[in-house]
């Protein structure tokens, strides 16, 4: 495994005139792996202090040694950045196609720009990055995962423009428990954009949330015939089976007093 170091601090610094002091230093290595195929280079880990790293600019190519071959980073590993809770700046290069599985879950950035290069963005991607407030999911991606925002607990405004027929389970779900109350929260996100080309968005996508707008890019036409739904168990014979089958649901009944926008460009 192949690594890049940063050094950074990972505590405040107290600073006096022009004399730095009180500090505690850590360093932050971020390890980079060579594909199975040889032909690029996949984002691993982060190693070491992960409080140390505030920011990182993924590079578009990458060398393991002095006189080597460059190759592009066309992928962010699963867990590759997972806990990283002071990381509040990301730059993505536009060689990158893949974030994985909980790549940046935890972090702690506000907002975080996702290149057109990317494809696919896979479960639980962003889970629980509690600070950012708004994310805009280009149209490039044909892949969105489970629960990839899952408890984003600042998130605002969600522009999902991603070339994807269904929005899966618990996709934004967010909800914050109150403590000392047997009751939840409903959290900050209260406009969603969709693009047109959504067929079916799971009962939980958007669940916990007091969404009070939808703008869809679509005709109201194609919005009747989106549907929300679960899976529940089959019944046979009037008794449920293991086996899990499409229920849908009245959309009135799901978005109720939500305002529905159509046509709407974003």
């Amino acid at each position: 495994m192949k690594k890049f170091a940063v050094a950074a601090v990972s505590a405040a610094c107290m600073l006096s005139a022009v004399v730095f002091g009180g500090c505690q230093s850590g360093e932050a290595t971020v390890d980079y792996r060579l594909s199975e195929d040889g032909t690029h280079y996949i984002v691993a880990q982060v190693t070491g202090d992960l409080r140390a790293l505030t920011e990182y600019d993924v590079p578009s190519t990458y060398c393991a040694e002095e006189g080597g071959q460059a190759l592009p980073v066309t992928e962010i590993g699963d867990d590759a950045f997972m806990g990283c809770s002071r990381l509040a700046k990301v730059t993505i290069p536009d060689t990158v196609t893949r974030i994985g599985a909980r790549a940046f879950a935890r972090c702690a950035f506000t907002s975080f720009e996702i290149p057109e290069s990317v494809t696919a963005i896979e479960t639980r991607a962003f889970f629980d990055c509690g600070y950012l407030k708004e994310i805009t999911i280009p149209q490039s991606v044909k892949s969105l995962g489970e629960m990839a925002f899952y408890s984003c607990t600042s998130l605002e405004k969600a522009y999902i423009k991603a070339d994807i027929e269904t929005l899966e389970a618990y996709t934004f779900y967010n909800s914050v428990y109150g403590q000392g109350q047997n009751v939840f929260y409903s959290t900050s996100l209260t406009k969603v954009y969709l693009s047109a080309s959504i067929k079916r968005i799971h009962l939980s996508a958007l669940a916990g949330n007091l969404i009070t707008d939808i703008y869809y890019a679509g005709s109201e036409e194609e919005w009747n015939e989106l549907y929300f739904y679960d899976m529940v168990p089959k019944t046979v014979d009037g008794k449920e089976t293991e086996e899990k089958e499409e229920k849908r649901y009245d959309k009135k009944d799901v978005v109720g007093t939500t305002q529905l926008h159509f046509n709407s460009e974003f």
